[in-house]
C-alpha cells in the first residue's frame, strides 16, 4: 500500500466490481450483488481513508524537515502530495458518478410502471424528465462558476445530500405537480451541482495533460458501472417491491455511499492555473484561447463546434436512456432481454470511456469525438432497419462504446484550448447545451410515440443529427488551438 497507493486499490476495486457484476448476471442473485457492492465500497473507503491519513502524515513530516533543515525542504512536499491525493479525488468522483448516472438511468426501468400506476400517458412523464434535463443544464454554468470561484467541496456535499433526499421522496408521488417539483426541480438542481461535467473539471485540474484523458475516462467509467448495476438492481427491486420502495432504497444508498466520501474533497480546487507538468518537463504552456472571463470564450469557434456535437450527444443519450427499454418491449422483446441489452450497453460504455480516454491522449480529442458520433449513428441505423433481438445487442455494443467517449474528449479539449481558470464554467455551458438537446429529444420522443405509436421518427431524427455532429467535430482545428500541439516554450 505504501508503494502503490490508492491508484491501484481503485483499479482493483473497479475490477472486482466489474467481474462481480458479470457473475451476478449469470446467477441472477440479489445477494451476490449486495456482497460485491459492499466489498468494492469497503476497498474504496479503506484506500481513500488510508491515503488521507498518510498524506497528513507526510505533510507533518515535511513540516518537521523544514524546521530541522533548510537545505532541501521541497523535495517531497506539495508535488508529491498532489500526485498521491489526486487518486483520492478520482475515487470520490467515481463514486459520485456511479450513483448520479446510475440513479438517473433507472427511469427507463420505472417508466411504464409509473405511467400505469398513476394513469398518465408517456408524454406527461416525458415532459417531467425533459424539465429535469433542461433545468439541470440551465444551472450548469452557475454551479460551474461557483466551483471555479469557491471550490467544489460544499457544492458536492449539499448536492449529493439533496439528490439522495429527492430520489427517496419520489416514492410519495401521487400527482403530476409533486413529481414535477421533486424530480423536475429539486433533483435537477442537485444533479447540476454534482454532474459529470463538474467532476470531470475537478479531475482535469488535478491530473496533468498526458494523463488527463485516461483519468476523465476512469471517472466516466464510474457512470457506466453505476448504470449497469443500478438498472439491473432496480429491475429486480421493481418486481419484488414496486417502484415506490425502490426509490426509497436508492435514496438511502446515495446517502450512505457518496455523502461521506464528498467530505474528503478539498475546499479549493487544486489550482486555478494550468495543471502541473509531468516529471522532468518544463512548466506547462498557457492555453491558446485562455481568457480572464469565461464569457469571452463564447466568441470563439472551437467552443461552438464542440458544443454543436455535444448537443447531439445529449439528444441521443437521453433518448436511449429513457426510451430504449420501452422501445424494446414495444417490439415484443421481454423486459429481461431489454434490461440485459441495457446492461450490456453500460458495460461497453465503461470500456468505451477508458479506451477513448487513452486513445484521445494519443490520437487527439476531435478525432475520437468524430468517431464516436459516427459509430453511434451506425448503431441507430442497425436498430431501425434490422428488427431482430440480436440487433438490440449490437446497438448496445456500438452505442455503449461511443456513449462516454464524447464527454472525455469534450472536457479534455476544452481544458487544453481554454485553460483551467474557467474550466468548470465552460464545462457547464457545454453541459447546458447537452441537456437542452437531451430534454428536447426525450419530450419529443414521448409526444411522437403518442401520435404515431412508435419511436421510428425520433430515432431517425437522432441518426441524421449524429452524422451532422461527426462533421462538426472533425472541423475543429485542434492542432491550431490546443496547447498539446503548441510550439514548445523556449527554456529560460
Amino acid at each position: 500500500m505504501d508503494r502503490y497507493g490508492t491508484k491501484w486499490l481503485l483499479i482493483v476495486a473497479m475490477a472486482i466490481f466489474g467481474i462481480g457484476v458479470g457473475l451476478i448476471s449469470l446467477t441472477q442473485s440479489l445477494g451476490y450483488l449486495l456482497l460485491i457492492v459492499v466489498i468494492s465500497y469497503l476497498l474504496l473507503m479503506f484506500g481513500v481513508v488510508y491515503e488521507v491519513f498518510s498524506t497528513r502524515q507526510r505533510r507533518a513530516q515535511a513540516k518537521a524537515a523544514v524546521r530541522t533543515t533548510s537545505a532541501s525542504p521541497s523535495t517531497r512536499s506539495p508535488q508529491t502530495e498532489q500526485e498521491a491525493y489526486r487518486w483520492v479525488i478520482l475515487a470520490v468522483t467515481v463514486a459520485m458518478a456511479f450513483m448520479i448516472t446510475g440513479s438517473r438511468s433507472t427511469l427507463g426501468v420505472f417508466f411504464k410502471s409509473i405511467v400505469t400506476d398513476l394513469g398518465w400517458d408517456r408524454g406527461m412523464i416525458s415532459m417531467i424528465i425533459a424539465v429535469n434535463i433542461w433545468l439541470s443544464g440551465f444551472l450548469q454554468p452557475f454551479t460551474g462558476n461557483l466551483m471555479d470561484r469557491y471550490g467544489p467541496k460544499w457544492i458536492f456535499i449539499i448536492s449529493m445530500s439533496t439528490f439522495g433526499i429527492g430520489i427517496g421522496l419520489i416514492s410519495l408521488t401521487q400527482s403530476f405537480g409533486f413529481l414535477l417539483i421533486m424530480y423536475g426541480v429539486i433533483v435537477a438542481a442537485a444533479m447540476a451541482g454534482s454532474s459529470n461535467s463538474m467532476t470531470n473539471a475537478l479531475v482535469a485540474k488535478w491530473f496533468p495533460s498526458h494523463q488527463r484523458g485516461l483519468a476523465i475516462g476512469i471517472n466516466n467509467a464510474g457512470s457506466a458501472v453505476g448504470q449497469l448495476t443500478l438498472v439491473w438492481f432496480t429491475t429486480i427491486m421493481l418486481q419484488v417491491s414496486g417502484w415506490r420502495s425502490s426509490h426509497i432504497y436508492l435514496g438511502l444508498a446515495i446517502a450512505v455511499v457518496t455523502v461521506p466520501l464528498t467530505v474528503l474533497i478539498p475546499r479549493r480546487s487544486q489550482s486555478t492555473s494550468p495543471a502541473p507538468a509531468a516529471k522532468g518537463q518544463a512548466p506547462p504552456r498557457s492555453a491558446p484561447l485562455a481568457t480572464e472571463r469565461w464569457s469571452e470564450a463564447l466568441n470563439t469557434s472551437p467552443l461552438w463546434l464542440i458544443n454543436a456535437g455535444y448537443f447531439v450527444c445529449g439528444m441521443t443519450v437521453a433518448l436511449y436512456i429513457t426510451h430504449l427499454i420501452p422501445f424494446a418491449t414495444d417490439q415484443g422483446y421481454s423486459p429481461t432481454a431489454a434490461a440485459s441489452a441495457f446492461g450490456l450497453l453500460s458495460v461497453c460504455s465503461a470500456a468505451g470511456s477508458l479506451l477513448s480516454g487513452y486513445a484521445s491522449d494519443i490520437w487527439g480529442r476531435k478525432n475520437i469525438m468524430a468517431l464516436a458520433y459516427l459509430v453511434r449513428g451506425l448503431a441507430f441505423i442497425i436498430l431501425l432497419t434490422w428488427r431482430h433481438e440480436f440487433s438490440l445487442y449490437i446497438f448496445a455494443i456500438l452505442g455503449g462504446l461511443s456513449w462516454l467517449a464524447t464527454p472525455v474528449s469534450v472536457m479534455a479539449l476544452t481544458s487544453e484550448v481554454y485553460g483551467m481558470r474557467n474550466l468548470a464554467t465552460l464545462g457547464g455551458v457545454s453541459l447546458l447545451i447537452h441537456q437542452i438537446g437531451g430534454g428536447v429529444s426525450v419530450w419529443l420522443a414521448g409526444e411522437l410515440h403518442d401520435l404515431t405509436g412508435s419511436y421510428d421518427v425520433s430515432f431517425t431524427l437522432a441518426t441524421v443529427a449524429l452524422f451532422g455532429a461527426t462533421v462538426a467535430s472533425y472541423l475543429i482545428d485542434e492542432r491550431r488551438y490546443s496547447m498539446r500541439y503548441a510550439t514548445p516554450v523556449t527554456s529560460a
